[in-house]
């Protein structure tokens, strides 16, 4: 997939950006965190699933024999192999286009209702009503289980395998900046692939094990400790349902406010919880420009690792505390990890040469921008990351080339209409070579 068309504002960025409170500007660095949790509190609000009581019910009947989970394909031939790529980038562009329709077209419903079901005990699984129950609920919701990614600038990046499923690497980025990565596994059908579950990066989890935990959170300690158990959860009460209810209701209202003041009620026990950590988490990262909350989004962002565990990509969160702690040698270093685990992205390196930038190591910001754009020489960002650090070193020759590069790679001119309302540019507006620059525009 090519990257969008749009252009970042250039002419807007600043001097020398001042390192804010959270993340990194020009090399913006802010944690998206995709909803898998949110995504599963979300379905199973909407299912036509029987009531509580009637899933103590089922719960009661819990057999130590297992259903069949979903089984991973036989290894890809080198035909399936290429089709896998076609598949990511088809997904990656149908998500970014928000177009549904297609997105929807390339999710097995089914596959995702193995995958949760298949590790169940026969006394649930084996409910045709709660198993067709689920897959309605994904039905309804918009782009389906993948509704959290649906319009965000999404990016393949290459095929791989997780948990022997053919998996497609995406990047998913905010308009923002913010960014995050998610596996999508997938399953052949035909000569194409359709998505059976989603692994995200920062929680190291999948929606199936998230819906599975949501489903064990709705069983009562007296009828359902054997299916918490099985599932690795604590025995839960009954309140727990109202509290996952009622979540769910703040969080599709937008009221991240009322998230988080239902979070911090809930039982001691009940807080280091991934299903309910995650949640509160996602409620301080939406509130998290306000100087209430910063204390307590630090706190979380440090007891992160040790709650979502060590195979969790948890450098992509503590990048967040690192900024705003100023520890910048420290992000980049995060940045680097990330990188290993994902096996390489040019916006990565981008975003470490806004580190470096802030670090004011212009030469390794430019070195950085340079690696970036041989990956992938349309990726209009390194420009920001360019005429910044030629500003900060009031180095207007590279700059004003760096402006022909501009309109000879990306068909855009930055003229002093453009650049005029702009302080900063003030001292490059009366300088020689944008005059120079100015009257190669002017030439017929």
């Amino acid at each position: 997939m090519n990257p969008p068309d749009l252009l970042p504002p250039v002419p807007n960025l600043p001097l020398l950006p001042v390192p804010p409170r959270k993340g990194m500007s020009t090399g913006v660095i802010v944690v998206i965190v995709v909803g898998v949790v949110v995504l599963v509190v979300g379905v199973l609000a909407a299912l036509a699933i029987p009531t509580f009581r009637r899933v103590q019910a089922m719960a009661q009947e819990i057999k130590n024999k297992q259903t069949p989970a979903l089984n991973p394909p036989p290894p890809l031939t080198a035909a399936q192999k290429q089709a896998l790529e076609r598949f990511g980038v088809e997904l990656a562009e149908a998500l970014s286009k928000k177009d549904s329709a297609r997105v929807m077209s390339l999710q097995d419903a089914e596959g995702l209702t193995a995958r949760v079901f298949g590790k169940l005990p026969t006394g649930i699984p084996n409910s045709t009503e709660m198993r067709a129950g689920f897959m309605q609920g994904i039905k309804k919701r918009e782009g389906g289980w993948m509704w959290s990614v649906l319009g965000g600038e999404v990016r393949f990046l290459r095929a791989r395998e997780r948990q022997g499923f053919p998996a497609v690497l995406l990047r998913v980025k905010s308009a923002e900046g913010a960014v995050n990565y998610i596996d999508i596994m997938a399953r052949p059908e035909g000569d194409s692939f359709r998505a059976v579950d989603m692994f995200n990066y920062i929680f190291a989890t999948t929606a199936s094990e998230e819906s599975r935990n949501a489903l064990a959170a709705m069983v009562s300690k007296s009828a359902g400790g054997g299916l918490a158990a099985l599932l690795g959860m604590p025995k839960m009460d009954e309140a727990v349902s109202g509290y996952l209810v009622s979540i769910n209701e703040a969080m599709r209202s937008g009221n991240m406010a009322e998230v988080l003041r239902i979070c911090d009620g809930l039982p001691q026990e009940l807080k280091t919880q991934r299903i309910f950590f995650i949640l509160r988490l996602q409620a301080l990262m939406s509130l998290s420009s306000s100087d209430k909350v910063e204390t307590q989004y630090k706190e979380a962002l440090r007891a992160a690792p040790d709650i979502l565990g060590k195979d969790s990509t948890t450098d992509l969160l503590m990048v967040d505390l690192l900024y705003m702690e100023n520890d910048l040698k420290g992000a980049e270093e995060c940045l680097k990890r990330v990188e290993a685990v994902v096996g390489g992205d040019p916006y990565l390196k981008y975003l470490r040469g806004g580190t470096r930038l802030q670090m004011k190591d212009y030469p390794g910001a430019l070195e950085l921008a340079d690696q970036a754009a041989k990956e992938d020489p349309k990726m209009a960002e390194i420009v920001d990351l360019r005429i910044t650090v030629h500003l900060a070193r009031k180095d207007y020759k590279a700059l004003a080339d760096e402006l022909r590069a501009f309109k000879r790679n990306f068909g855009q001119v930055l003229d002093r209409k453009a650049l005029a309302d702009d302080a900063q540019y003030a001292e490059f507006l009366a300088s020689p070579e944008f005059a120079a620059w100015e009257k190669e525009l002017a030439a017929p």
